[in-house]
C-alpha cells in the first residue's frame, strides 16, 4: 500500500511538473531564508555560552540618574570597585577587571608593526573569572607578571607566523611584554571583542596608571564577577541596590549635583542582550528586534505554505475524476488522506532538501554580510538538524492536512457522471490565503523602506554635521605640529585636533550654573575651528576664533575663558532663546587638565566664563539617545584630551591629498602606523545593527515577493485555463481583448487590495515601536504605506498579465472546443 502511495505521489509530481516545480521552488526558498534567520537569531541568543560555567559569571552594571537627568545605563563599573565588592559578598569567589585601552597602542615585533584596537589589560586573574578557552599557557599564572601578554591564535600567527610563541617578545608603546598565553579565537557571539589581553601591573596600562593617581570615582572599566558553586543572585540584590552608597560613596568633589547609583549584576549570556547608554564592549542587540527577525522567518515559511495550499486545492478538480475511481474501487476515504498527506511530505521534503543545499551555497555571503562566523553543521548539530527536521515535517502535516481534507470528500457518484466538480472548497478559501500572502508582502515592504529612510536619516541630517570629505586622524596626543601640518596640505581646507568627548566616544560630566539654575553638562574640549571642520553655524553669536587669542585663555585668576553651549544646555538653564545666552556668564570647573594629577585626584574650583555662542545640537554618537547638553571650551592643554586631528578635505584630489596626508604623518608619526578614516564612515559603525536589520527586512521582504510571484503565477495559469471555455463563450458574445484582459487582471487585484487593510496597521504599529528606539527619527510616512501597496498590485498584474493577454487574444473557436 505504501509504495503505491510513493509510486503515485511520483507519477503525479511527474506528470504536473510546472506546478510541482512552482510548488517546490517556493517551499525551497522559504525554507533556506528561515533556515538563515533561525541560525543568526540562535546565534544572537546563544553569545557567550561557550565560556565554561558561563552561569556563574557575571558583569557588574551601573543604573545612573544625575539630578533631573534621564537614568543611565552603563557596563562600565568604578575602578576601585572589585576589591569591596569581593568583601562585601561571601557568594562572590572572584572578581576580575578588564580595561579597553583608550586609544589603540601601537605594537611592534621587528618590522611588523600594528595598531591593536582591540588591546585589553586584564586583572591577574581575569582568565579564572572568565576562562576563555587556551590554546597554550597556564591560566592562573598568564597575567600575572606586569610584563605578561596573552594572544589570540590569530595574533600570535601575525606576530610570529605561529600558534604557540610562548616566552616571546612583543613591545606595547615601547615596552617590551613576554607571551605568556594563547588563546582560541574568539567566536563572533561573544561581547568581548579582545584580541590581546595585557597584564594589568604594566605601568602603562590605564588601570596602573588610575591607581598611581588615586583615580576618580567614575566608571572606566568592566568589572566581572564569578560567584561560589550554588551560590544565588537573588540573595544579593538587595545589598547591591545600595552597595555603592554604602561602601564607595562620592566624594564632596566629585558629588556635583545628586547623583543616584544603582549596581547590577548581568548574567554573562544576558550581556549581549541587555541595552546600555555607553560603556558596552560590543553594541548589544535588542531582544524585541531579534523577536522581530525571528517572527518575520516564520512568516516566510508561512508564505511558501500558503503557496504550497492555493497551489494543491486550485487543482484540485484535475484529480476528482482520480478519486473517484479510486472509491469505487473501495478506497476508504482514511486511505485518500494518507495518501494525499504522503504526497505532501514528498513534496515537503524534495523542498527541505533543495533548502539544505540552497543554505549551504549562502552561507559565505550571508556570514559575509553580517560580519559574523556562523557554523551551519547539522550533520554534528543534533538540535540543529531536530529543529530542521521539525519545521519540515509540521510544515508538510499543517499545509498537506487541508488539500488532503478536500481532495478525500468528492462522491463517487458526482465525479464519474461527468458533471462539474468545484475544486478546493471554492474560491473563497483560496482568495483569503492569497490575502494573507500579500499582507506579509505589503507589510515587509514598508518595514523595510522605514528602516532604510531612518538609517539614511541617522547619517546624513539626523546628525546636524557635515561628514563628507572629512577625514579623521587617530592620534593620541594631536600635536600642534601635526595639525599645522596637515593644515599646510594643498587638498586640505582646515584641520583642528579633537577630543574623545567632542566626538560622543566618551563623556566628561560637569555642572554649570546661572544664578540659581544648574543643569549637568558634558564638557567637550575643542580646538581652534573644530565647528568649521564639520560645517557647523552657530544659531546664536560666533563660535571660537583663531584671530582672537583671548577666545582660549582665561580672563583672569577669577574666571575661566569663553565657552560655547549647544541648544539642549541653554535650554535646561533657562535662556529663552538662543540669542538670550549670549553673553551670559555661567559657573563651572573649567577643562581639567589630567596632564597635571600627580598623587591625589582633585576638581579644579568653581569659576564663571561668558557665553560666546550658542550650537545647534548634534551628534557624531548614536541617534538613539538624546543629544546630551553640552559645554564647548577651547583646551588650552587639548593633547591629554585629543585623540586625533579632523580635517576637511576639498574633495578635488582624495588620492593626491591622503598620499600627502600620509607623508604628513611619517614626519610625525615616530614610526606608529597611521589610523585614518573618513568621518561617515566612522559614524556608520554605530548603525551596523540598523544596516543588518534593514537588509535582513529587505531581503525577507525580497524572498516573500518571490513566493507571491511565483505562487500568483501558477495560479493566475491555472484560473485562466480553469475559465477558458467562460471566457470563449464571452468573446462570442461580443467581448473584447480588453475586457477579457481587465477581468482576468480585476480577478487578481481584489485580494491584493484587500491586503491593505491587513497590512497598514500591522506595519504602523510595528514600525512605530521600532523607531521609538531612537531619540531622534523620522516620522511614518503616508506614502510608505500607498506606495507598498501599489508596488504589490503592480507586482500582482505583471505576475498575471501574461496569461491574461494569451487567454484574452485567442480565438473563441478555440476555446469553445476546450474541455
Amino acid at each position: 500500500m505504501w509504495r503505491n502511495y510513493l509510486v503515485t505521489a511520483v507519477r503525479n509530481l511527474e506528470r504536473n511538473r510546472f506546478y510541482a516545480g512552482v510548488t517546490i521552488a517556493g517551499l525551497a526558498i522559504g525554507f533556506a531564508a528561515a533556515l538563515l534567520i533561525g541560525l543568526y537569531v540562535r546565534d544572537e541568543l546563544t553569545y557567550d555560552r561557550f565560556t565554561p560555567g558561563a552561569e556563574r559569571v557575571f558583569l557588574a552594571s551601573q543604573t545612573i540618574v544625575m539630578g533631573a537627568s534621564q537614568p543611565l545605563e552603563t557596563q562600565y563599573t568604578q575602578m576601585m570597585l572589585a576589591e569591596p565588592l569581593k568583601a562585601e559578598f561571601q557568594e562572590i569567589e572572584a572578581v576580575a577587571r578588564l580595561s579597553p585601552s583608550y586609544f589603540p597602542p601601537t605594537v611592534r615585533r621587528g618590522e611588523i608593526v600594528g595598531a591593536e584596537q582591540n588591546l585589553f589589560w586584564g586583572d591577574p586573574n581575569f582568565l579564572e573569572v572568565v576562562r576563555l578557552p587556551l590554546v597554550a599557557g597556564e591560566r592562573s599564572s598568564a597575567l600575572a607578571a606586569p610584563d605578561s601578554i596573552v594572544l589570540t591564535r590569530a595574533t600570535a600567527r601575525k606576530y610570529f607566523g605561529r600558534d604557540a610563541p610562548l616566552g616571546e617578545t612583543l613591545r606595547v608603546e615601547g615596552q617590551p611584554m613576554r607571551v605568556t598565553a594563547v588563546l582560541e579565537d574568539l567566536p563572533s557571539q561573544t561581547h568581548m571583542t579582545a584580541q590581546i589581553i595585557a597584564s594589568a601591573r604594566a605601568p602603562q596600562s590605564p588601570i596602573s596608571q588610575y591607581e598611581a593617581i588615586n583615580g576618580p570615582n567614575t566608571n572606566t572599566l568592566a568589572t566581572y564577577v564569578r560567584l561560589r558553586p550554588g551560590a544565588s543572585i537573588e540573595t544579593m540584590q538587595a545589598r547591591l541596590r545600595t552597595f555603592l552608597d554604602r561602601r564607595l560613596p562620592l566624594g564632596p568633589a566629585e558629588s556635583l549635583q545628586p547623583i543616584q547609583r544603582t549596581l547590577h549584576l548581568i548574567p554573562l549570556p544576558k550581556v549581549h542582550l541587555t541595552r546600555a547608554s555607553q560603556g558596552t564592549l560590543k553594541p548589544p542587540a535588542d531582544p524585541g528586534v531579534i523577536a522581530g527577525i525571528a517572527l518575520m522567518g516564520g512568516l516566510i515559511v508561512v508564505v511558501a505554505a500558503i503557496n504550497f495550499v492555493t497551489l494543491m486545492t486550485a487543482r484540485a478538480a484535475r484529480r476528482a475524476v482520480e478519486v473517484g475511481v479510486r472509491k469505487a474501487a473501495g478506497a476508504r476515504r482514511i486511505d485518500l488522506i494518507a495518501q494525499f498527506m504522503g504526497e505532501a511530505m514528498v513534496y515537503v521534503l524534495v523542498a527541505g532538501v533543495c533548502a539544505v543545499a540552497l543554505a549551504e551555497l549562502l552561507m559565505g555571503p550571508f556570514n559575509a554580510f553580517l560580519q559574523r562566523s556562523i557554523a551551519f553543521d547539522y550533520l554534528s548539530d543534533p538540535a540543529l538538524a531536530a529543529s530542521m527536521a521539525g519545521v519540515v515535517a509540521a510544515t508538510g502535516l499543517l499545509a498537506g492536512a487541508y488539500p488532503a481534507l478536500v481532495l478525500s470528500k468528492y462522491r463517487p457518484a458526482a465525479v464519474l457522471k461527468g458533471g462539474p466538480v468545484e475544486g478546493g472548497g471554492g474560491g473563497l478559501v483560496r482568495t483569503g490565503l492569497v490575502v494573507a500572502q500579500f499582507s506579509v508582502l505589503i507589510a515587509l515592504i514598508v518595514a523595510a523602506v522605514t528602516i532604510g529612510r531612518q538609517t539614511l536619516y541617522a547619517l546624513n541630517e539626523g546628525m546636524r554635521v557635515e561628514q563628507d570629505q572629512v577625514l579623521l586622524v587617530f592620534s593620541r596626543p594631536c600635536s600642534e605640529r601635526l595639525r599645522d601640518l596637515m593644515r599646510a596640505q594643498a587638498g586640505v581646507r582646515s584641520a583642528a585636533c579633537v577630543s574623545a568627548m567632542a566626538l560622543d566616544m566618551a563623556d566628561s560630566r560637569d555642572e554649570i550654573s546661572l544664578g540659581d539654575r544648574r543643569s549637568d553638562v558634558s564638557v567637550a574640549a575643542v580646538d581652534f575651528d573644530f565647528f568649521e571642520v564639520f560645517g557647523i553655524e552657530p544659531l546664536a553669536g560666533r563660535f571660537f576664533d583663531r584671530s582672537r587669542p583671548a577666545d582660549g585663555e582665561a580672563g583672569g585668576a577669577d574666571s575661566y575663558a569663553p565657552v560655547v553651549l549647544n541648544e539642549t544646555a541653554a535650554r535646561r538653564l533657562g535662556f529663552s532663546s538662543p540669542q538670550a545666552a549670549v553673553g551670559a556668564s555661567v559657573r563651572w570647573h573649567g577643562v581639567w587638565d589630567e596632564s597635571q594629577r600627580k598623587a591625589v585626584y582633585t576638581i579644579p574650583p568653581l569659576k564663571p566664563s561668558r557665553v560666546i555662542g550658542v550650537a545647534p545640537d548634534f551628534t557624531l554618537g548614536s541617534l538613539r539617545d538624546p543629544v546630551k547638553p553640552t559645554l564647548f571650551a577651547i583646551g588650552r592643554n587639548l593633547p591629554p584630551y585629543s585623540i586625533g586631528l579632523a580635517a576637511k578635505l576639498d574633495g578635488a584630489r582624495i588620492p593626491e591629498t591622503l598620499a600627502a596626508v600620509d607623508a604628513a604623518w611619517r614626519q610625525v608619526g615616530g614610526g606608529r602606523p597611521l589610523l585614518r578614516v573618513f568621518a561617515d564612515q566612522f559614524t556608520l559603525r554605530l548603525y551596523i545593527d540598523t544596516l543588518i536589520q534593514g537588509a535582513t527586512v529587505a531581503l525577507a521582504a525580497l524572498v516573500a515577493l518571490s513566493i507571491a510571484c511565483l505562487g500568483l503565477f501558477a495560479l493566475s495559469a491555472f484560473t485562466t485555463e480553469q475559465r477558458t471555455k467562460e471566457i470563449g463563450v464571452r468573446k462570442a458574445m461580443g467581448a473584447s481583448a480588453g475586457d477579457i484582459l481587465g477581468l482576468l487582471i480585476w480577478r487578481f487585484s481584489r485580494p491584493v487590495l484587500a491586503a491593505n487593510i491587513i497590512a497598514w496597521p500591522a506595519a504602523w504599529l510595528a514600525m512605530r515601536w521600532w523607531l521609538d528606539g531612537f531619540a531622534y527619527h523620522v516620522e511614518l510616512a503616508a506614502w510608505t504605506f500607498a506606495a507598498a501597496g501599489a508596488g504589490a498590485l503592480a507586482i500582482a498584474w505583471a505576475t498575471v498579465f501574461t496569461h491574461a493577454l494569451r487567454v484574452a487574444r485567442a480565438k473563441p473557436v478555440n476555446a469553445l472546443r476546450y474541455e
